[in-house]
């Protein structure tokens, strides 16, 4: 190894300061605004019009934090795949190595925090009001959770603190 690679692994690491936001697509935008502002009540930025390859686009920001947080860019013709079976099917050989080329970032789920059981237990009332599907609420040590589908398919967690 050269003197100057070597240097270079021995500097240290930066100093990161968490997530800046994550980017995800979206066949409607009006549509995804409307679940995370109207449904969940986020803070949807501005619609950022179409220039070049880029459809028209919008932060959505969970909370008071000072990320950025979802970038939605619209994509008419996105598709969010439900399921492994899915993904196999578009493959046409389930044990083919090629299935992941078929994968759309491979996103599993997005958590958001909660302060609180209430404020889980609020947001779960709204949800089920709504006809949106989720799971039951699971304790995992010292958080309390479920998990439900956006209007895209995307699956998000409501996280909280145990009490």
């Amino acid at each position: 190894m050269s003197d100057e690679r070597q240097s270079r692994q021995d500097q240290p690491f930066p100093a990161w300061q968490g997530f800046h936001h994550i980017a995800l697509v979206t066949p409607d935008l009006d549509e995804t605004i409307r679940f995370y502002a109207g449904v969940l009540g986020m803070q949807a930025g501005t619609v950022i019009p179409p220039a070049g390859q880029r459809g028209r686009h919008c932060f959505i920001k969970p909370g008071s934090s000072d990320t950025w947080g979802i970038h939605f860019f619209e994509q008419p013709n996105a598709h969010i795949f439900q399921s492994t079976e899915e993904l196999k099917h578009l493959a046409g050989n389930p044990g083919s190595t090629d299935l992941y080329r078929f994968l759309p970032g491979a996103l599993q789920h997005i958590a958001f925090a909660l302060p609180s059981e209430s404020e889980g237990l609020m947001l779960r009332a709204k949800l089920q009001d709504l006809g949106v599907v989720m799971t039951d609420i699971y304790n995992q040590g010292t958080i309390r959770n479920f998990i439900f589908p956006d209007n895209n398919g995307i699956q998000l967690e409501a996280a909280w603190p145990c009490t």
